[in-house]
């Protein structure tokens, strides 16, 4: 592993020790989860899957991490671009399970392919009426995924961590009177309850470049459904 995945990789792990410890800085309110005032929200997980970069490697951080693009015809964030993640299943050992299970099934990267650095603390999404806990994996050789099956994924994504932090791809998205952290990538948007995860995570790993917080993208609801997006066999 050269200098930058050691660097990079490092990061990743003080992360999860800091938020273990309760030294993290609090998302915003809308995200911040209450056992009490959450009580009926069900539980799931996301996996925010780190893989050595397919893009130049001499650019920090020199990582990829994966993305989906959800169906438009799911019931919760339809047309979305998503960590890989969903609902806790029964038989799912803990978070990480689900957020393992999940991400095979989504992405077709096998459960043994991912190095579990740690969970981090859980996060609301009220539209939803989810309580998610974000897993933090490092995958060493993330080539030759599995095919996965069409259904509540269009297609993977594979971005380069260095692309989404740059300047030019931020912006907060907008829709109505309400506002998240914004990352352009080919296909759209990452925002909602993901951009503002992401943007909290790179805050806190220090990864963050200087950008215009005052750009705005205004979004039409129409493409926040993905109504323009080709349809797929799935429903839930």
């Amino acid at each position: 592993m050269d200098e930058h995945l050691r660097t990079a990789r490092a990061d990743l792990a003080r992360l999860v020790e800091r938020g273990r410890a309760g030294e993290l800085s609090a998302l915003p309110a809308l995200h911040r989860a209450d056992r009490r005032a959450h009580a009926d929200y069900r539980p799931a997980a996301v996996l925010l899957a780190f893989t050595p970069t397919t893009a130049s490697p001499a650019r920090f951080p020199a990582v990829d991490l994966f993305l989906v693009q959800r169906s438009p015809l799911l019931r919760h964030h339809p047309g979305q671009i998503a960590l890989p993640g969903g609902r806790t299943d029964p038989g799912d050992d803990g978070p990480v399970g689900t957020a393992l299970r999940e991400a095979h099934e989504e992405i077709g990267l096998a459960p043994e392919r991912v190095e579990v650095i740690g969970a981090l603390p859980q996060v609301a999404v009220p539209v939803s009426r989810f309580l998610v806990t974000p897993v933090v994996g490092w995958a060493a050789d993330a080539h030759g995924l599995e095919t996965v099956e069409e259904g509540e994924v269009l297609h993977t994504l594979r971005v380069s961590v260095a692309d989404l932090l740059a300047p030019e791809a931020r912006a907060t998205v907008t829709m109505h009177h309400f506002g998240t952290a914004g990352f352009a990538v080919d296909g759209g948007w990452v925002w909602g309850f993901t951009g503002n995860l992401l943007s909290a995570a790179f805050d806190e790993l220090g990864w963050t470049r200087p950008w215009d917080a005052g750009r705005t993208y205004r979004m039409s609801v129409a493409e926040a459904r993905g109504d323009d997006l080709p349809p797929a066999t799935a429903e839930g």
